[in-house]
């Protein structure tokens, strides 16, 4: 099969980019080399190479045998640079040629590194061998951090791709053409983008209520806190917040929901978005869906959610309204 012209000038930008970037990275990683040549001497410490303060500082290990530091420099590949780690990276390799400290050489999570002195476009990522390399020697220094913390990260990155599955598995199908959009932190969603998915939504689910019902249970499928999760879960919290609070309760009274379900409506009803938004409106939540939205969230290990469902559904909270959906 012939490949389309606009696919070979794709091919042809890609490639040519993939050999400007290896170039660039071979150019960084002779750059590296070259000002760590011939050092004798390496001290790690603690903390990294931005806001220091010396005195807390530690001194982990040093050597002084200069064919050791060579083999470690051979070591220390990058494959890209151009981005800017935000912390300040742990630990640092100092690397000193007689007395004189020639490069300050930053781990940033086990997987970066920064050079201040060099002339590379911002942090350098390491090579999938180098890591390995260093994750080793450090060992064999008895530094475990960097390792540990990669590892930690890379769980961290896996569950958050399961969350993410999860939360768009559970979106109503009908907003499925609106899901790279929202996974876009530079473009957002507009009026315009919110009016078009209350249209789908209405179109999939003819009843008010069976909408509000999908939002919530789609709502209640996040990775699980309520404040500090990923902007697209937002997204269903914005929709829902276009509702009135009693089309919300009229849509979940007399109906056995769902753990999502219940999770959506804790989440919407002790949030902030919702707090600002309709300020007086938690007088308007029966007694009994107060304490079963409380014994729900209170069953979650996460406490600043415990604590905003306290606030928000616990006895200090406007409960004169003592009816209960069913």
């Amino acid at each position: 099969m012939k490949m389309r012209s606009a696919q070979v000038v794709l091919l042809i930008i890609l490639l040519s980019s993939n050999a400007c970037h290896s170039k660039e990275a071979s150019e960084w990683n002779n750059s590296l080399h070259a000002a760590l040549k011939d050092a004798t001497r390496l001290r790690v410490r603690t903390k990294g190479t931005c806001h220091r303060q010396i005195e807390n500082e530690k001194t982990l290990f040093e050597i002084s045998d200069k064919d050791a530091i060579a083999e470690l420099v051979r070591h220390i590949e990058i494959k890209e640079s151009g981005f800017q780690c935000m912390c300040c990276g742990d630990p640092t390799m100092e690397f000193y040629r007689g007395s004189e400290l020639v490069a300050s050489v930053g781990l940033h999570h086990g997987q970066s590194i920064r050079w201040p002195e060099g002339n590379w476009p911002g942090d350098g990522m390491l090579t999938w061998k180098s890591r390995i390399y260093l994750f080793s020697w450090m060992d064999a220094h008895g530094v475990t951090e960097p390792k540990q913390e990669y590892e930690k990260n890379q769980r961290k990155a896996k569950e958050r791709e399961e969350s993410r599955k999860t939360w768009f598995r559970a979106m109503p199908s009908s907003l499925k053409p609106f899901q790279d959009k929202m996974m876009d932190p530079f473009k957002g969603m507009d009026a315009k983008d919110m009016a078009e998915m209350n249209d789908a939504l209405a179109k999939q689910f003819p009843k008010q209520e069976e909408r509000i019902l999908a939002l919530l249970g789609w709502f209640g499928s996040g990775m699980g806190p309520w404040s500090g999760f990923p902007a697209y879960e937002a997204v269903a919290e914005d929709l829902l917040i276009s509702y009135e609070t009693k089309e919300i309760l009229d849509a979940i009274e007399g109906k056995q929901l769902t753990q999502q379900q219940i999770e959506g409506t804790a989440r919407l009803f002790g949030g902030w978005h919702f707090s600002r938004k309709h300020p007086d409106d938690s007088k308007l939540l029966p007694t009994e869906l107060k304490r079963r939205l409380l014994e729900h969230s209170l069953k979650s290990q996460d406490g600043d959610k415990r604590t905003r469902a306290q606030k928000a559904f616990g006895e200090q909270s406007d409960s004169n309204n003592s009816s209960s959906p069913t």
